[in-house]
């Protein structure tokens, strides 16, 4: 079996900015056309509110974007600082419209609605003080929010995330079931959730938490990247490489470690002219990452496997 690709820091990884939209009855509105715009107007990306009034943008550069929401002749435009970890926000349209067709979607909207204005400004306190890696005011940030709404589920995620940078994988497990049972459409915690399985080798779980949140962020390119390393570690590769293929196709910009992870997958199966181009790609990519001697090691075994075989 191959050996288990490197992790990437879950902060970086797991980068989003999603957001309710709401009517002025703060009831969410549905089908309303979200675009996310950088310093100079230029549209990154755009999506549609679900039933539940929510939208997603994953994977997004930090710094600072325009968020417009429009629907009809309403439009509704807000600023947000993006830095490194999961961000939200609510925007508020001019309309008395609630989203009623009986989906069960809206338990997302009720979920995010209840949490208070000042645990969701903690929140963002917590992502600025992350920003200038001031881990202990982010801890205390993101405590304080939790303090004021206990059952914040994106709060809970996103401690979840700290202790899994700091390696501590059973406290963040424990956060993230915490929040799945607070939110049981919290697509971030079952994501973050496969990731943690993943690192701690529990593959068959991973695949499980990740089915789900593929289910619930289906255009989640974290979601195949993981899927992708699970099924490396239970030796079922070329799956792996469609879900590899899939996240390749929806991360907005290069994730070098997808060649990484794709090596893996290859070596197993003995293609070892694909294997080293994933390698050579990989290391001119992160030519000095955490995992770029590990990437190395691969390619001198991969080189000698190939000349091995062509004799």
């Amino acid at each position: 079996m191959a050996p288990r690709p490197g992790l990437p820091s879950a902060q970086d990884m797991f980068n989003s900015l999603s957001g309710t939209v709401t009517g002025m009855d703060n009831k969410p509105i549905k089908d309303v056309h979200v675009e996310l715009r950088d310093s100079t107007g230029s549209t990154l990306s755009s999506a549609y509110t679900n039933s539940a009034g929510v939208f997603e943008f994953s994977a997004v550069r930090s710094g600072r974007y325009s968020v417009i929401a429009t629907s009809g002749l309403e439009q509704v435009q807000e600023q947000v600082e993006v830095q490194r970890m999961p961000s939200t926000i609510i925007l508020r349209l001019p309309l008395q419209r609630a989203a009623n067709d009986g989906n069960p979607a809206n338990s997302v909207s009720v979920a995010q609605y209840k949490v208070p204005a000042k645990a969701r400004d903690e929140l963002k306190k917590t992502q600025e003080a992350l920003a200038k890696n001031k881990f202990d005011e982010a801890q205390k940030h993101v405590a304080k929010a939790l303090e004021i709404y206990p059952k914040y589920a994106d709060a809970v995620t996103l401690r979840a995330i700290l202790k899994m940078d700091s390696q501590d994988q059973q406290g963040a497990l424990t956060d993230l079931q915490q929040a799945i049972t607070y939110d049981q459409n919290c697509a971030m915690a079952y994501l973050v959730m496969g990731a943690v399985q993943n690192q701690e080798g529990k593959y068959d779980d991973a695949i499980r938490s990740l089915q789900r949140g593929q289910a619930l962020s289906p255009n989640s390119w974290q979601a195949y990247f993981e899927m992708g390393k699970a099924l490396v570690g239970k030796n079922q590769n070329e799956q792996a490489l469609r879900q590899l293929e899939r996240a390749e196709t929806l991360v907005p910009r290069e994730y070098p470690l997808i060649y990484l992870v794709k090596a893996h997958a290859l070596l197993a199966m003995n293609n070892y002219s694909d294997a080293m181009t994933e390698l050579q790609t990989y290391l001119q990519k992160e030519p000095q990452g955490p995992n770029t001697a590990q990437a190395q090691k691969m390619l001198d075994q991969a080189r000698a496997f190939s000349a091995r075989s062509a004799k």
